[in-house]
């Protein structure tokens, strides 16, 4: 269900939460949605516009499963009771704004807001999707920061996504989260958004995106857990409403992300 690497050379993490392109035939069963626009959910090719950053052999964690059927990027209790067959425990998390927009742990809706399922699904389904997908990948990717921590005093979780061109005010190519300096440093979130910046990619700072649940759960900066979280334009490299691939584009943002990432490495490790 999930894919992970460790390599304590660099206290450095990649972390991939909607990048998993893998439907099993009992979820495309039970939805009533085409694949298609199911995939419309998916950070499309934001792992293979990090192929050459990973065979550096960084400490890495990846879904397979697809950001439809868990969004691990969410709280374990934002289910939407609504979409359950028999009652769960009134959870807070229940009444967040994802929950109620439908995407919470479990989606309730598509990219168009459309509902991906025609019958409400068990609690036993939903209890087995989180033991079986969405808790593994919390356990993988703490165990990832454990294991950097007990070698160094600073370690840097970057969490990749990629973002659609129509949720932005203003033209942008990269947004850094970090939520508002509480998740990770200004220093290390300053080095980064130069670096992008040096490839003349309009970069900003948690606007519209400040970081998700994992970037807000994990970032403890006064504890050397540094986590951001960076979106991608999907209109830099790539048809968002076809899905087909710019493959110059993409060669061109990768080969800048590998040296991007290289040259932060590097200042990663002089913190240490």
């Amino acid at each position: 269900m999930i894919e992970s690497s460790l390599n304590n050379q660099y206290p450095v993490i990649i972390s991939l939460p909607h990048s998993g392109t893998k439907y099993s035939k009992n979820f495309l069963n039970s939805t009533q949605l085409t694949k298609n626009e199911l995939q419309l959910s998916e950070d499309s090719y934001v792992d293979i516009l990090l192929l050459n950053i990973l065979k550096n052999n960084i400490s890495f964690v990846k879904t397979n499963f697809p950001r439809s059927y868990v969004d691990v990027n969410r709280h374990p209790f934002e289910v939407d009771p609504l979409m359950i067959s028999s009652k769960i425990p009134n959870f807070i998390n229940s009444k967040t704004s994802k929950t109620v927009s439908g995407i919470g742990v479990i989606p309730r809706v598509s990219i168009y807001g459309n509902e991906i399922y025609n019958q409400l699904l068990t609690r036993k389904e939903v209890i087995r999707r989180l033991l079986q997908c969405y808790f593994p990948y919390h356990k993988k990717l703490k165990f990832l920061i454990k294991s950097l921590k007990n070698k160094y005093n600073n370690i840097l979780v970057l969490d990749f996504h990629s973002m659609p061109s129509s949720s932005l005010v203003h033209k942008t190519d990269v947004v850094i989260g970090n939520n508002y300096n509480l998740s990770c440093t200004p220093t290390i979130t300053g080095l980064l958004k130069n670096y992008f910046k040096s490839y003349d990619y309009i970069t900003v700072e948690n606007n519209p995106y400040s970081g998700g649940y994992i970037t807000k759960s994990l970032g403890n900066p006064l504890k050397g857990v540094n986590v951001i979280q960076i979106e991608i334009n999907r209109s830099l490299y790539m048809n968002e409403k076809s899905l087909y691939k710019y493959e110059n584009n993409m060669n061109i943002l990768a080969k800048n992300i590998n040296v991007i990432l290289t040259k932060l490495i590097k200042d990663i490790n002089n913190f240490n």
